[in-house]
């Protein structure tokens, strides 16, 4: 492979790009006009809501967070106004929604009532397709109490996805994680006790002084406690991070993540996932139980809608993409004037919607050639993909090779335009410039 790929690549799970270089707008423009129209498309559409207040600093994780707790309270009644702004448009009215996901930080620092209000919002502005299918993300330590548990049920929310990360104390302690190994067994006994069977837990693998028997014996003690499904990834390492300067120092770790590593931890971990019974779900998803894709992450990645609501959060509304304010008093602001929150936006054209699709494939493992669009674009790219023995036709069906499984995020790479990856490397070194962490282009972890 090192013929073709210098270094492995993480899975894309956002396309196309928004950068401030180039997608900035103004939030009285006409972007949001289309939500005044009928929908002819009707897409199949996820909701996704975050909440970006977080009670843990893991020095790894990038993503917009907030450690003061005293305006939950108020933005709660933001989140609700702007969910109401989407589902009162033309274009909204009467739509169903696929499925429903709480993200952040961390949404289990919302009590059962302010997640009653966001739920109830939800249910009585949208046409709800599913109403006892709902994810939300969160810290183990914050589950301590078996009625909290049995009131997310009630809600509806009956899955509840969390980070373990690892189990060595040690590198628990370097990397700040705040919930303890005490935590995450009482959390889980709890869980169980209140009637939830779906929580599911995410791994990750070539953290700083972690060996690959410290990897294999993480995924051991993860199976003792039964997941409904383990998420696996890699540590990804930002540049102008804390982390990022800890790990340049060369010394600092006994062992510092690597292309090597990870490349190295990945194999293990899937043969080892797969020798124990474990089925793949989708690159990075394993279970013992779980039969097929989880209906939002399907929607999602075979190239259909999700609102975003929250600071934030991404949105992509048939080939309208659009990223929310990071900046939690300028999103009070926008909502204060019914404005919708979006600082960055953009409009695909046919080309980069129908790139979407492919980016997002490989994570799928596998597309039915019907499903390609314009299949003579793409032709060149997945004859030499093919000869290259990284995918195979298995009939009218297009899937990853064993070989090709690790490389997934750079065989989607394979299938954006150039203009995509400049944008991504001035974006890249102007974060550099600015001091910034490139993921959202903020001083998350700097």
């Amino acid at each position: 492979m090192k013929k073709l790929f210098n270094e492995r690549m993480d899975d894309f799970w956002v396309y196309p790009k928004l950068t401030k270089i180039k997608h900035t707008r103004q939030f009285d423009d006409n972007f949001f006009d289309f939500l005044k129209s009928n929908n002819e498309k009707k897409t199949e559409t996820n909701l996704y809501v975050h909440i970006p207040y977080c009670d843990s600093s893991c020095m790894f994780c990038p993503y917009l967070k907030n450690a003061s707790r005293s305006e939950l309270d108020h933005y709660v009644d933001a989140v609700v106004t702007e969910i109401k702004m989407y589902a009162r448009t033309k274009y909204f009215s009467d739509f169903p929604i696929q499925s429903v996901h709480f993200g952040g930080g961390n949404p289990l620092l919302l009590s059962i009532e302010q997640f009653k209000r966001i739920v109830d919002t939800i249910k009585e502005n949208f046409n709800i397709e599913i109403n006892d299918n709902w994810t939300t993300e969160g810290s183990i330590n914050c589950i301590n109490d078996v009625e909290y548990v049995k009131g997310l049920l009630d809600l509806g929310i009956n899955r509840v996805s969390f980070g373990i990360q690892t189990f060595k104390e040690s590198i628990r302690k370097e990397m700040r994680i705040k919930a303890t190994l005490e935590d995450i067994y009482h959390g889980v006994d709890t869980m169980r006790a209140a009637g939830l069977t779906e929580y599911c837990i995410d791994m990750m693998y070539n953290l700083p002084n972690q060996t690959l028997d410290d990897w294999i014996r993480d995924l051991e003690l993860v199976t003792e406690l039964q997941p409904y499904h383990i998420d696996i990834y890699n540590m990804a390492l930002f540049p102008n991070t804390k982390l990022d300067r800890l790990v340049k120092k060369g010394d600092y770790f006994t062992v510092n993540p690597s292309n090597d590593n990870q490349l190295m931890m990945f194999e293990a971990g899937d043969s080892w996932l797969k020798k124990n019974g474990y089925r793949q779900i989708i690159t990075n998803t394993y279970s013992q139980v779980q039969k097929k894709i989880h209906r939002g992450d399907e929607v999602y990645l075979k190239n259909k809608n999700v609102i975003g609501v929250g600071v934030s959060s991404r949105g992509y509304i048939d080939g309208y993409v659009y990223k929310n304010t990071c900046s939690i008093s300028e999103y009070f602001n926008q909502i204060n004037q019914r404005k919708f929150p979006a600082n960055l936006s953009m409009v695909c054209t046919e080309r980069q919607h129908n790139d979407r699709t492919m980016v997002f494939f490989p994570i799928l493992m596998e597309i039915k050639k019907d499903e390609i669009p314009n299949f003579d674009d793409y032709k060149d790219k997945i004859e030499q993909l093919v000869k290259d023995g990284l995918l195979k036709w298995d009939n009218d069906v297009l899937k990853l090779t064993q070989l090709g499984m690790p490389w997934s995020g750079n065989i989607s790479s394979m299938f954006m335009d150039e203009n995509t990856w400049r944008l991504y490397i001035s974006t890249f070194l102007n974060a550099l410039r600015n001091q910034e962490n490139p993921y959202n282009e903020d001083k998350m972890g700097v």
